[in-house]
């Protein structure tokens, strides 16, 4: 509900801000639907195996399994056959479905920007944008959501000149070369004027192009994001090679947090199990947040893109097999 709600709160923002378009709210939510699976799914199957393991604890079956004989190697066979199938689900969604959905996601937002209906603008209603800093208003839009009738825009510029824009037709198209998008009006004037000074201009034409608000640069994917898994395998780039291992970096933490689990859930007979979770929850978040600056590292090239996060897992693996190790002789190795 927490990462819906960031997502939900991050195209709302650009919403307002005019960066994408109202009417697809819905579908951006869902397309964004992958992106969230990578990043809550190894969290919750390792909070809910070391909820599992220390149910075991405090019951005190843990005990009498290590009376007659369990080790914890026994532990990894039923394990096991919860992390691998989600991992391999996990594996695909982002190799496969999460690179889709964002390519998709893209490809909507370019259509939506062709078509007014689309991108937000109802007819007869003021369109705040740009924190009001632009001002449309339309008072028709023809059946096939591009041409617009009877345009009025009020446009705030950085030296605080005000001009306003009139129009009796329009319509939008986009720039493929640079990404821009422009509103071109048709038959209409544009009036400004200054707040501190006293000078006033008309100007007619019969043709003018508006460039209208560009999403923001921090706020803008990057392209990589978008690109097919398999031309990603075969790049030697660096940025090409962090996002892959990326990709593939969530089915690789839920089999080594599954592992760390078993350790971490080991609990006293009468200790709760709420210090064990926000254990859990603490060390997710270490492992995490190396991820992600050690992503970061091979992009700027402080560490090579070989190594990538690599080493992340590794290490996190060698501390959850020695601490499986360490713990040995009080799960039932003598």
């Amino acid at each position: 509900m927490v990462m819906f709600g960031v997502t939900l709160g991050e195209l709302l923002s650009d919403m307002a801000g005019g960066q994408i378009p109202s009417g697809l709210l819905g579908e951006l939510l869902l397309l964004k639907l992958p992106e969230v699976l990578n990043t809550i799914l190894p969290l919750g199957v390792f909070i809910g195996v070391v909820w599992g393991l220390g149910r075991i604890y405090r019951d005190q079956e843990m005990a009498v399994m290590r009376a007659s004989g369990f080790r914890w190697q026994m532990m990894l066979r039923p394990l096991f056959h919860l992390l691998l199938p989600i991992a391999a689900a996990v594996f695909i969604n982002g190799v496969l479905l999460a690179p889709m959905a964002t390519q998709n996601a893209h490809m909507r937002l370019e259509k939506a920007f062709r078509t007014a209906a689309e991108w937000g603008l109802q007819a007869g209603q003021f369109h705040v944008l740009q924190n009001g800093d632009l001002i449309l208003y339309v008072e028709a839009v023809e059946k096939d959501g591009r041409t617009l009738r009877n345009i009025f825009i009020q446009q705030r510029q950085q030296d605080g000149r005000e001009q306003v824009w009139t129009s009796e037709r329009g319509y939008y198209w986009l720039d493929t070369t640079s990404g821009e998008r422009y509103l071109t009006l048709e038959n209409g004037q544009i009036t400004g004027s200054g707040e501190k000074t006293l000078d006033f201009s008309i100007v007619r034409f019969s043709r003018n192009d508006l460039r209208l608000p560009q999403p923001k640069e921090k706020n803008q994917p990057p392209a990589v994001e978008a690109r097919s898994s398999q031309n990603l395998f075969f790049s030697t780039e660096a940025e090409d090679m962090a996002e892959i291992q990326w990709r593939i970096s969530p089915a690789i933490t839920i089999v080594v947090l599954g592992l760390l689990a078993i350790p971490l859930s080991h609990s006293a007979p009468k200790e709760g199990r709420g210090a064990k979770i926000f254990s859990g929850f603490f060390a997710y978040l270490v492992y995490a947040n190396v991820l992600h600056m050690s992503r970061s590292w091979i992009v700027s090239g402080s560490i090579p893109a070989v190594l990538g996060l690599w080493w992340v897992h590794a290490v996190a693996l060698v501390i959850a097999v020695f601490w499986l190790r360490r713990q040995g002789r009080m799960v039932g190795r003598a």
